[in-house]
Order: C-alpha cells, then structure tokens, then sequence
C-alpha cells in the first residue's frame, strides 16, 4: 500500500495548499478501496482542530469519507490509532471503518458517507437559537442518556487491573501528557512550549489570579500545569486501572441517528478507542467539550458577543464575567455524571482501586481539554476571549476558594456517591 504522509498532508491543509494535500492521498486511498480515485475532496470542519477529513470520489461512482487524526510527535508514542473494533465488541455503537490504516504517521479511515448529523451541530444551532435557554429536546436528551449509560455500563463491565502497566501506552496519551512534553520526554515542551512558554505574556499571566463569575480560584495557570505533570503522568496512571472506551467522545463525534419519532446516537471517529484507556482519562474529553466548551469562545471565538464577556485584568487578578451555562450544557453534564462517572467511582471504590487524589486527577486532565487542543492565546482572538480561555482552563483545573461553579457542583455529587 502506498504511503500515508499524514504530518505532510496536515501542514498542506493548513497552509491552505488542499490540492496538494489531496494529491498525497488519492494512491493510499485507491490502495485501500481496491480502485480508482477520481477526486479528493478535503472538508473544512472547525470542531476537527486536529484531524483531516474529506471525500474521496471513487471510479464506480460511489464514495467514501475519510478522516485521520495527526500531530507532532504521536508515532514516538502511539503503536495503533483506530480500534474501533474493541468498541464494536464491546457492544457499543460505533461507526466500523470500511478500511483503515492504523499505524501511526500513517493512518488513513475510511467510512460510507453519512448525511446524519452530530450531535455538536444540533446543540449548536439549538443555543444560537435560543441562547442561554436552549434545552435540548425529550427525544434527544432521552437518546443522550441511553448513550452515556452503555458508555458506563461498558466502562464498569470492562475495569480492571493493568499489570502489564497497558495504560501507560495508551493512545489517549496523546490528548494529555504527550501535548505538555517533547517526543524525548522533556517538559516544558509541545504544545505547552510553543503556544504559551514562548509567548511574552504567558510569563505574567500564568501567575494570575481568576475570578469567574465571582467566583475566586484557588491557583495560578502556572501551578496547575505544574501539577498536571505529574497527575496525568503515564508512567503514574500505567500503573493503574484501565477500561475499555472512546475516550474522545465529544459531541463532535456523535451521530444524531433519527427514523420517525425515534432519535439515537452513535459514536464516530475511535482514533484513541481501547481497552487501555487509564480510568480517570475515558470520560474526560466529554465532560469538557460537550459542557465548559462555550458554544462559541473555543470553537468560534470571532463569534463571541463582546458585549456578554467582560474582563478586567488588574495586573494581579482577572476578574471574567460570561454568561451562565445553558440548561442544555447542564442536562448533558448530568447525564454524564449519573450514567457514566458515579457507576465508574463506585466500580473503583468497591475494587479497591480508587485514587484518593481522583478528583484532583480528573481536575488536571480537564484542563488539558481546552489549553492543549486549541492555541488560546492565538491573534485569531480578542484579549477578551483569551483570558477567557484561560479563565475556563483555571475553573477546569482549580478548587474554587469560595462559593461554587458547575463542575465543583457535580465533583461534589461524584464524591457524595463514592463517600456513601
């Protein structure tokens, strides 16, 4: 088969040179499909921040969608991206590949075309219309349920002990740690390095304090990242607990499955899916995306509404005022919560396995979610919606020195059912 150059293909996207990208693709794809490829289309798709998809048009008329996952330094690191299969086995629903290439550095999935959509563009047109009351409807909340339930369900029934220290070579990694070092394990490095230590004003806004909705944080950027490194270590959680997941399964990769009244939903794109995936790790990537990742200020921050953020940077403190979460960003943090992290909490607990740090562990790999995947602090957006960026990354990672936010909310419910 020909070679997939997936780090070639990605600069090309982004410098915007599609033809060129599309020209490296058309022989591994025709190597894959078994025939030839008439065209290749890439697709623009701002919730893929780190992936490449497109359309390959094939020579009996049929087609096929593609997509991969790629980032600096991941074939030092990751043996195998795209196991849908262990999902599938698992009996979870999930999008199978047609056919893949799954080594790192050159994988390649192909999928049947779908005209289904995400459940991220639902939620989305759902709070353009109806902002801060947006709700999502009795069928899809019903739907979004059923699914965080077989994602717990499959979560507890597969937890175990990892005494080959599997959880250490885990693909998820690569959403975590990975992005805080360089390949050869140095920290600062990655994208920590390049987005933010090499920036002037990190230096002085890593040592802030944040108040966000007046509500005060307990540490600076700088610690918490500090703390991180050795929280979400993979060496450290390799030697715990793991689990059979998605692991990236945010709204972006969700399917909204409608016949009739009947609406369901079904995961997509597995690059991370596993049966190593650390236990504290497997449900942190939709617990942020699906709920803290404002509609807007991560994904469409040109979008935001200047006059509904307000921020006041004194030199020692950043005082952020945004509006509240709509109600349905908090019906998916409770399905999440009561289908999917108490019946994990509870597995770890009655095993025995249980970290007494967990919910520092899980604070410090949320926070990951939005200083790692985006560059926060990029000239695309306004002073404002960078410390905004970063004001969401201290509530992810902090304890709150007074009063509460949404997260400490539901960390307080997750801790009251494990404590029972």
């Amino acid at each position: 088969m020909a070679s997939v150059r997936a780090l070639e293909v990605r600069d090309l996207v982004a410098r915007g040179e599609r033809a060129q990208a599309a020209a490296l693709l058309t022989d591994p794809i025709a190597d894959l499909v078994g025939q030839q490829v008439v065209a290749v289309r890439i697709t623009s798709d701002e919730y893929s921040l780190n992936s490449v998809s497109g359309v390959a048009d094939l020579a009996d008329g049929s087609d096929r969608f593609f997509k991969f996952h790629v980032e600096d330094g991941e074939a030092d690191h990751i043996g195998e991206y795209y196991r849908a299969n262990v999902l599938a086995d698992a009996g979870l629903p999930v999008d199978v590949p047609l056919a893949a290439s799954t080594v790192a550095g050159e994988q390649l999935v192909l999928y049947s075309t779908r005209t289904d959509r995400r459940m991220v563009d639902v939620c989305l047109d759902l709070e353009r219309a109806d902002g801060d009351e947006a709700r999502l409807p009795d069928e899809l909340d019903a739907a979004r349920h059923a699914l965080d339930h077989a994602i717990g369900e499959v979560i507890v029934s597969t937890l175990r002990t990892s005494d080959d220290n599997a959880g250490e070579r885990a693909a998820l990694h690569q959403l975590f740690s990975h992005r805080l070092h360089e390949p050869d394990g140095t920290f600062p490095g990655g994208r920590y390095l390049r987005w933010y230590i090499a920036r002037p004003q990190w230096a002085e806004l890593s040592h802030r304090r944040w108040v966000i909705n007046g509500v005060a944080y307990a540490e600076t950027l700088s610690e918490l990242v500090q703390r991180a490194v050795a929280d979400i270590d993979p060496v450290a959680m390799g030697r715990g607990p793991v689990v059979t997941a998605h692991g990236d399964d945010h709204n972006g990769n969700v399917w909204v499955e409608s016949s009739g009244d009947s609406t369901r939903l079904s995961l997509f794109d597995p690059a991370f899916a596993g049966d190593d995936l650390p236990a504290l790790l497997a449900l942190v990537k939709p617990t942020f995306h699906n709920v803290f990742a404002h509609p807007l200020w991560l994904y469409h921050p040109a979008d935001v509404d200047a006059e509904r953020l307000v921020v006041v940077d004194d030199g020692v403190s950043v005082h952020i005022a945004t509006p509240p979460l709509a109600p349905l960003r908090q019906q998916q943090l409770d399905s999440l919560v009561t289908e999917a992290w108490i019946p994990l909490l509870v597995a770890l607990r009655d095993r025995g396995l249980l970290d007494l740090a967990w919910r520092r562990i899980v604070r410090s790999a949320l926070m990951m979610c939005p200083l790692l995947v985006t560059d926060l602090l990029s000239d695309a957006r306004t002073s404002d919606v960078q410390h905004l960026g970063l004001g969401m990354t201290v509530m992810m990672g902090s304890e709150p020195t007074e009063w509460s936010d949404p997260l400490s909310e539901a960390l307080d419910a997750m801790q009251e059912a494990v404590t029972r």
